[in-house]
């Protein structure tokens, strides 16, 4: 068994909602009793692990089969039955269960014919069974004109309605139906509001998802499958916090609920929450599925814990779970995110199908570690195979010819950029502006930068550290102020590339004025940021300047101490210079050969005793 150090998560109290009705939300969508007029909604991201076929959704067992042939009881369970052969007198009960042995819609269709003939008023149960019976072969208008031409509907009518909309991906008209269902005072039960939770989950809704958390509770509808729906929508939300306390509250866990809070940590990047809930898993004697080892392998990337990622390695060689596409991918991605590049070859060469993201996974871990030519030779042969490239497989491309200073390889993955209208997405368009710049393209990057309709902190930045690179530091100064009046508030790698070019033009005003920016947020206490600053400083002469700010320094690191001692030895100050060597040294830092002969350069013949008995310096 996988052992594993059990980290508390901080998680503040969820107050448990209490809404007596449901609120309108504002939202445009077909009256049930009026034609059906599809408009289908773009489906957000969601869990990879929690798709329509998996219990957060409610099952097709539950809402296809377990509809009634009882008079007494029409919203009871039923089970399929040899169907009969249509007599004269064929009753409702005979219809349905003719109906539950149909296995087409052509067959459907037909007994739908012996209903309509023989049944001059169907009664409640029969008509659910078509609905359901429609819904399950993908026929939403058919289904729809019997829901509307019923003299009597039950909530298994409007579940089964409202599911088959969801399903379907006509979230729209799922929740006008369900809004339908309450003005016509129909009570819901736990599968509806199962259903209701789906597409709240899928839309990010997080008002309407409270709401119905909130008629759950107050109905006492509460169970395995209503808490699971509970527990992935706020998942699906990010509010994890809420997520735990309807994890913990849960009277019944299974194997589904652990894999959702767990991919929920992983998700939202609580990589050692998700550990922390591996480890209580395993011992409360619940067996991980494989999407359990894909979320655990994910934030094994994230926060670089190879060793864990080796055992459940290990594990799936020996076949305690199921290998195929995605966890040989969660493993390409894991090892290349932990810097073991030929560990996620060594996977990605042995897998035996491989899809689009299990390509960008290894493309991503060359490019970072590094290795452009490889990370170019593999988007070749991917390409080749005719493999579609998503985004992140293009900004890792572009890092790679950026990294080699490829620009005719750079040039063609744009082309393809524009040929596919994705020049529009902000992380491409930032990479292609950090590419130019890197290849010297000032202009080209610029155009670039111009044309984009959506820019934030990473595209500014990009273009502010590629004038200063490239020799136009009066543009990035330009830049800098356009961003800022686009209401864009610089980071601390903003600041840092502004301030460089401030050094460079020995610019001090600029340099104070940045200064003064930086002092309002929280970037100033940023180590690069004020090593930059102490370099622009030092640059123009101020030194008193630079040491007042390097003094008042919460940490230093290696930049920020050579900095200010080359700001010494290149201003004449050659005294002061050696006992900050000597103070560096002190404070455990190594004093390493190109500040000693940058020292020596510039302050002439000196002295340099690395183990002084007294703070005295020698000058000659």
């Amino acid at each position: 068994m996988i052992s594993l150090t059990v980290i508390s998560p901080q998680i503040t109290l969820f107050q448990q909602p209490s809404f007596s009705t449901i609120q309108n939300p504002s939202i445009h969508y077909s009256n049930s009793k009026n034609e059906f007029k599809p408009r289908k909604t773009k489906n957000p991201p969601h869990f990879s692990c929690f798709s329509s076929k998996d219990s957060c959704f409610l099952p097709e067992s539950e809402i296809s089969n377990n509809i009634s042939t009882s008079h007494a009881n029409p919203d009871a369970g039923f089970t399929d039955i040899t169907p009969p052969s249509v007599s004269p007198s064929v009753d409702s009960d005979e219809l349905t269960a003719l109906l539950q042995s149909c296995y087409n819609v052509r067959q459907v269709r037909r007994v739908h014919a012996v209903v309509f003939k023989r049944l001059k008023n169907p009664v409640t149960y029969v008509e659910n069974n078509l609905i359901t019976l429609y819904l399950r072969f993908g026929k939403l208008v058919e289904a729809r004109k019997v829901f509307d031409k019923m003299g009597q509907r039950n909530v298994v009518s409007w579940t089964a309605m409202i599911n088959g909309y969801s399903k379907l991906g006509f979230d729209d008209e799922a929740l006008g139906l369900f809004l339908d269902s309450i003005s016509s005072e129909v009570r819901g039960n736990g599968k509806m509001f199962v259903c209701v939770m789906n597409f709240c989950s899928r839309r990010v809704d997080f008002n309407l998802g409270r709401q119905i958390h909130g008629c759950i509770l107050k109905g006492n509808l509460r169970n395995l499958i209503v808490d699971s729906a509970i527990l992935y929508f706020y998942a699906q939300c990010g509010e994890l916090s809420r997520a735990f306390c309807v994890f913990r509250r849960m009277v019944e866990k299974d194997v589904v609920s652990w894999t959702t809070i767990i991919t929920a940590c992983s998700q939202q990047g609580y990589g050692k929450e998700a550990f922390s809930m591996f480890s209580r898993m395993l011992s409360d004697g619940f067996w991980p599925n494989e999407f359990t080892v894909c979320s655990v392998l994910k934030a094994c990337g994230e926060e670089k814990a190879l060793k864990l990622g080796r055992q459940l390695h290990c594990a799936i060689i020996k076949r305690m779970f199921k290998s195929d596409v995605f966890i040989g991918t969660s493993l390409v991605d894991m090892y290349a995110k932990c810097g073991d590049i030929l560990d996620a070859r060594t996977v990605f060469n042995g897998m035996r199908s491989r899809n689009m993201v299990t390509w960008t996974s290894i493309i991503a871990g060359y490019a970072r570690k590094g290795l452009g030519e490889d990370a170019i030779s593999l988007f070749r042969v991917m390409r080749r195979r005719n493999i579609i490239a998503n985004n992140l497989t293009i900004v890792s491309i572009l890092r790679a010819c950026g990294s080699l200073g490829d620009l005719l390889m750079g040039r063609e993955v744009h082309a393809q950029i524009v040929k596919k209208s994705t020049q529009t997405n902000m992380y491409i368009g930032s990479t292609l502006v950090w590419f130019y710049c890197k290849c010297g393209e000032y202009d080209i990057a610029s155009k670039v930068l111009q044309q984009m309709p959506l820019r934030d902190v990473v595209s500014w930045t990009a273009m502010i550290s590629g004038c200063a690179s490239l020799g136009h530091e009066a543009e990035a100064f330009d830049f800098l102020k356009e961003m800022m009046e686009e209401g864009v508030e610089p980071n601390s790698f903003t600041f840092s590339s502004a301030l460089k070019a401030c050094a460079k033009l020995e610019t001090v005003s600029q340099g104070k004025l940045i200064h003064s920016f930086a002092n309002k947020t929280p970037a100033l206490t940023n180590v690069f940021v004020s090593s930059a600053l102490i370099h622009m400083y030092a640059k123009c002469g101020y030194v008193s300047e630079a040491f007042r700010v390097f003094d008042s320094m919460p940490e230093r690191n290696l930049v920020s101490w050579k900095a200010m001692i080359m700001g010494y030895a290149r201003n004449g100050l050659c005294q002061e210079a050696l006992q900050l060597m000597y103070r560096m040294e002190a404070e455990g830092f190594e004093v390493d050969d190109y500040i000693l002969a940058t020292v020596l350069s510039a302050c002439g013949d000196i002295e340099w005793d690395q183990e002084p008995s007294s703070g005295m310096l020698v000058l000659t």
